[in-house]
């Protein structure tokens, strides 16, 4: 999204701006949990490495030793059990950060209600984007709009009314205030 674009959807270049610079603090708070996510990622793909290679190194200093041997396949089981487990959370992971920031971007007005009205079992990650989410917040779009920014925005224009006599006019009517002012009025 740029300030043109809504500029050229006839908002104002202030109201762009202000957009722009709300929009701009909600992709950086997406960037960082994503920067974190990464980094969690990597981290734990390094440990992965490690291990990997002190099993390895293990395997081959313990050749001729049955026991050990087991031990070691055991080990390795075990490392393999939980890498599996660590890519399917780093995809589920992937994912959520994915669905999070598309429904920022369809313009959810609270992400974790909608969160759960969206069947996640059901949407792919593809290298096109996200399979089958569309739908989903069509659906709701459709059936729970109150959850959603609306896209069109009725411009009104406050009614200004000015202080005074709300009548108008100079002049005033028998028993109006001005003329009792003056019944009571004090003079030297």
């Amino acid at each position: 999204m740029k300030k043109e674009d809504l500029i050229a959807l006839g908002i104002d270049e202030e109201t762009a701006k202000s957009v722009m610079a709300l929009h701009g603090k909600i992709v950086t708070q997406l960037n960082a949990q994503v920067a974190t996510a990464e980094g969690e990622r990597d981290s734990a793909k390094q440990e992965l490495e490690a291990n990997q290679a002190e099993l390895d190194a293990l395997k081959e200093s313990s050749k001729g030793n049955e026991e050990l041997t087991k031990q070691l396949a055991d080990l390795q089981e075990k490392f393999d059990e939980a890498k599996t487990n660590s890519e399917k959370q780093l995809a589920e992971q992937q994912k959520d950060f994915a669905i999070k920031l598309a429904l920022k971007e369809s313009g959810a007005l609270d992400d974790s209600i909608v969160l759960g009205l969206i069947d996640k079992e059901t949407i792919k990650v593809t290298d096109d984007g996200l399979q089958g989410l569309n739908e989903q917040l069509d659906n709701l779009k459709q059936s729970k709009d109150f959850l959603f920014q609306s896209a069109k925005k009725e411009e009104t224009s406050p009614q200004i009314v000015a202080g005074g006599n709300p009548v108008g006019g100079g002049t005033t009517t028998a028993g109006s205030q001005p003329e009792k002012l003056n019944e009571f009025r004090i003079t030297k």
